[in-house]
C-alpha cells in the first residue's frame, strides 16, 4: 500500500516506569547511536543512598533498621535494613554511603527525592554533650576548655562521639554538670598562647 507508519512500537525486555527520556516526537534516531534513548526501573523496590559521617560509621552494621522520612510524604515513616555499607569515604564531605532497600508497592516515592533516615545503632546511653564551638582541636585530639572558679581555665582532653543539632557527645574527660566555655573557646585558647 506504500504507506509509512508514523508510530514504532519498540519493546522492552523488563517491565517498569520509564524513568529517563533522551528522545522526542519527531526527532530523528539513527542505529549506531551510543545514546541511551530511555532508561527503564522497576520502581517497586527504592534505594535510600544515606551518607553517613566517618565518625559514626563505625556504629554501622549491615542488617540494622534505618527509618526514614521523606520530606515530600511527612505523614509516613518507611522501615528497611541496611543492605550495603561503602568501602570509602568522600574526600570533600567526610561521609560513606549506606544503602537500604526500601518496598514501594504503593509507588509514593520516586528516584532523587529527599530523604532523612535515622539509624538505630544500640540501646540510648547517657552522657553530657558540648557545642560544636566549644571543641578545640590540635595534633593530640580534642580539647575544651573548663571554667574551675570565677574567671580560672584548665584546658582538657576529650573523647567525642557522635554529632546531632550543633551538639557533640563527650564520652570521656568532661562530667555532667562542668561549666565549659563555648562560643569564645577560640578566645580563651588564644589568650593563653
Amino acid at each position: 500500500e506504500r504507506k509509512i507508519d508514523p508510530l514504532i512500537t519498540i519493546r522492552s525486555p523488563i517491565g517498569g516506569t520509564i524513568v529517563s527520556r533522551k528522545v522526542g516526537p519527531g526527532q530523528y534516531v539513527r542505529a549506531d547511536s551510543g545514546e541511551q534513548l530511555l532508561s527503564i526501573s522497576d520502581l517497586s523496590t527504592m534505594w535510600l543512598k544515606a551518607l553517613v559521617p566517618e565518625t559514626e560509621i563505625s556504629l554501622v552494621r549491615v542488617g540494622q533498621e534505618i527509618e526514614i522520612r521523606v520530606t515530600a510524604i511527612p505523614d509516613r515513616v518507611f522501615n528497611a535494613r541496611i543492605t550495603a555499607i561503602g568501602a570509602s569515604s568522600d574526600a570533600q564531605t567526610h561521609r560513606v554511603t549506606v544503602r537500604s532497600e526500601i518496598a514501594n508497592p504503593d509507588r509514593l516515592l520516586r528516584p532523587e527525592m529527599f530523604a532523612s533516615f535515622t539509624i538505630a545503632v544500640g540501646d540510648a546511653a547517657n552522657s553530657p554533650s558540648a557545642p560544636v564551638v566549644a571543641i578545640l582541636r590540635d595534633g593530640a585530639g580534642p580539647y575544651v576548655w573548663v571554667q574551675k572558679d570565677g574567671l580560672t581555665f584548665e584546658r582538657r582532653r576529650v573523647r567525642t562521639g557522635i554529632e546531632m543539632n550543633g551538639r557533640v557527645q563527650i564520652l570521656e574527660g568532661l562530667s555532667a554538670g562542668e561549666t565549659i566555655v563555648g562560643r569564645g573557646a577560640i578566645f580563651v585558647d588564644n589568650e593563653v598562647k
